[in-house]
């Protein structure tokens, strides 16, 4: 009988994995079930803080700095060197380790599942990307279910030492979870698995807090001290500030429209802008442009509430949930063909890694008549709606309960 499902993630709050399993698990809760979420952090601040240490019955948190067998590990590594919202600046990852310090992780999160696993006694475990926390539990004997991420096969890909680890916990995973096709494709490729195994099963986005709502521009930008002419139009971006996500290219992008059409850029997300150009963003590429740093799911919601469009310029994307929580609030996108969205997207698709292109598509729905983006809009949420973490939850479900049955 399935009751109980435990779900581990290698990161914490405010990646994207992290933002699934927030969705799966709170959607499984409304259903009735027992849940319980590992994952590490540092305990930096964070207005979503209280949130996730305030609820221990919910999530258990495995907390850094932390010592073990006489190593000490001043933060959680990464898979791959893109900024983290709850890691330090310039983190060090799983490929920076030396083999005892990967050794003694491994052991160390053995140790903490161990201790989880036998308290909380779930029926099914999902452990989210296929990396070592997949692979402890692997060693550990247990039966499990892994969710692919598109970073953990960014990570194969950046880090070989860690390959042998993800095939294994691959391989003896009871299904994969992949967010889409592009990723159940390099799962194929990269791990040596039967197609039967990799499940694809679209991510999805909370309808409770990114749905359309009447809010006032100039109430928002003075509950946010945002010094800024209400009277001009606003482009929102969800992500980090990395490469990945194309925020350079899109700053690039911004410096030729605001020549010709100027709007208000409101870029949310952790990491450090100097650190994706290599030095201090121009006036010409920082023009009417905000950095907000991360913000809370609601405040992310409020801004997109009054923006005309978001934009997602990635080179690389496994499923943007950022995507949907835009269109959720009614938003058109403007989106690089590297993400993959062409199956929901509602707006306008470019090339990556091409500014002028991105300006140019940016700026056919600043200038779009009130009419067809109404329209737009409309259709945009219209198509958004097929992506809730009901629909998640119930194809998720069918194969929790296929496990079940199985042990």
């Amino acid at each position: 009988m399935l009751e109980k499902i435990l779900f581990t993630i290698t990161g914490p709050w405010g990646t994207g994995a992290a933002t699934v399993v927030d969705g799966v698990a709170h959607e499984l809760m409304r259903r009735g079930y027992k849940i319980k979420v590992v994952f590490p952090d540092l305990g930096l601040p964070s207005p979503e803080k209280d949130k996730y240490y305030g609820n221990p019955s919910l999530y258990h948190i495995i907390k850094f700095p932390v010592k073990h067998q006489g190593i000490r590990f001043h933060t959680f590594p990464l898979m791959i060197p893109d900024p983290n919202p709850r890691n330090i600046k310039d983190a060090w990852t799983f490929k920076d380790m030396t083999k005892k310090q990967l050794s003694v992780y491994l052991a160390f999160l053995k140790d903490r599942l161990i201790k989880l696993i036998k308290d909380f006694q779930p029926d099914v475990i999902e452990t989210e990307h296929v990396w070592l926390m997949g692979y402890a539990l692997y060693e550990m004997g247990c039966s499990y279910i892994v969710g692919a991420h598109n970073s953990d096969q960014m990570g194969f890909h950046f880090d070989s030492r860690m390959r042998p680890f993800a095939i294994a916990c691959a391989q003896n995973a009871k299904y994969i979870f992949s967010i889409s096709d592009i990723v159940k494709k390099k799962c194929l490729k990269l791990y040596r698995v039967p197609s039967e195994k990799i499940v694809v099963i679209p991510n999805g986005y909370d309808e409770r807090i990114f749905h359309p709502r009447r809010m006032s521009k100039k109430r928002i930008f003075k509950k946010y001290n945002i010094g800024a002419d209400i009277s001009l139009p606003v482009v929102t971006f969800g992500g980090k500030m990395s490469k990945t996500k194309g925020v350079d290219i899109l700053l690039k992008a911004n410096a030729l429209l605001q020549k010709r059409l100027p709007y208000l850029l409101f870029l949310f997300g952790s990491g450090d802008i100097k650190n994706v150009l290599g030095k201090t963003p121009s006036e010409e590429e920082a023009r009417n442009t905000y950095f907000m740093g991360h913000v809370t799911q609601e405040t992310l919601a409020e801004f997109h509430n009054i923006a005309d469009f978001s934009v997602l310029p990635s080179r690389q994307e496994g499923f943007g949930v950022a995507a949907l929580e835009a269109m959720g609030c009614g938003l058109p996108m403007v989106v690089t063909s590297a993400t993959q969205a062409e199956p929901y997207i509602i707006g306008k698709i470019v090339p990556s890694e091409n500014a002028s292109q991105l300006a140019e598509a940016m700026e056919s729905l600043l200038i779009l008549p009130h009419k067809e983006m109404k329209k737009l809009r409309e259709e945009a949420y219209k198509k958004v709606l097929k992506f809730s973490w009901k629909e998640n939850v119930a194809k998720r479900l069918t194969y929790y309960k296929t496990v079940v049955k199985a042990i």
